[in-house]
């Protein structure tokens, strides 16, 4: 049974933690008696979240930060340290994503996903895990994807990020466990945020059809969060959230990845993949929405 009274008093970065995930994971982690540092790039959001966190009575410091960009969030981390103090909990959260076929995804889009995705983490974990092997202590959550355990079709940058992350947490399990520091990859299914709307999608009718299907079909945030908690406590290395979405394809895939993959060629033809309806060939010329 998880002990919820080891987050009393820890510190909390959660980047990302303007909306979706990140802000409930904020909500959780602040309700256990945390005090949470939330970053993310838009001010609007990080202002909604220090004003609901410190109505709850919940100390917390926000900070604008774009994870993409290494100044910045090197800047953070000196910033934390002189504001705050140590981080004994840092969730790399913030991310984003793309929907398309391979052949209309760009350069840009490959360097705008793997910059925020993958490097975005990577920033921060060089940044603060120092503090914590120097403590011999600290946790780390990851958030990937359920794309991340079972590739989809029609999402090869987003699976491809997601993927690395789940390799990252599951090498940094075995390495930092000597400095008795815990690592887990949050690998959430469909979730009502707004993934969609801040990433980037190939043609009006995906995007449309792509918003509706995460807000009608989507699972509260807030579901993820409280089994995110409960995975770290119990210091699992895969947390799936929920778990019938994720680790049931994830257990078809480890038992059989060609019948996945020939389950996808299928399902790809009718324009769907594993999750549901997919994405239709937009009209020539279309360049990806955001």
């Amino acid at each position: 049974m998880a002990d919820y009274q080891q987050i009393k008093g820890k510190t909390v970065l959660i980047s990302g933690a303007g909306s979706g995930i990140g802000l409930a994971l904020a909500r959780e982690f602040g309700k256990y008696g945390a005090t949470v540092i939330g970053t993310d790039i838009h001010q609007d959001r990080l202002d909604n979240l220090l004003a609901e966190l410190k109505k709850s009575s919940v100390k917390a410091f926000v900070y604008k930060v774009d994870h993409s960009n290494f100044d910045e969030v090197k800047a953070l981390a000196e910033k934390v340290r002189k504001d705050v103090g140590n981080v004994d909990i840092l969730c790399c959260n913030a991310g984003i994503g793309i929907g398309g076929k391979i052949d209309a995804v760009t350069m840009d889009d490959w360097k705008w996903i793997i910059n925020i995705n993958l490097w975005g983490s990577i920033y921060l974990i060089h940044l603060f895990l120092p503090s914590m092997i120097a403590r011999k202590q600290g946790d780390i959550m990851i958030t990937a994807s359920g794309a991340g355990l079972c590739p989809l079709g029609a999402m090869a940058p987003y699976s491809m990020t997601k993927s690395a992350l789940v390799a990252l947490t599951t090498v940094m399990r075995m390495d930092l466990s000597v400095h008795n520091i815990n690592v887990a990859a949050l690998c959430p299914g469909v979730i009502k945020t707004n993934i969609m709307k801040d990433g980037k999608l190939f043609g009006e009718e995906n995007t449309k059809g792509a918003i509706e299907f995460y807000k009608t079909k989507g699972v509260d945030p807030a579901i993820v969060a409280k089994i995110a908690l409960k995975g770290l406590l119990k210091k699992k290395g895969i947390i799936s959230a929920p778990w019938g979405q994720v680790a049931i394809p994830f257990i078809f895939y480890r038992i059989s990845p060609a019948f996945v993959v020939w389950l996808g060629r299928k399902l790809f033809k009718r324009g769907r993949n594993l999750l549901g309806p997919y994405f239709k060939d937009p009209e020539p010329g279309t360049s990806a929405s955001k």
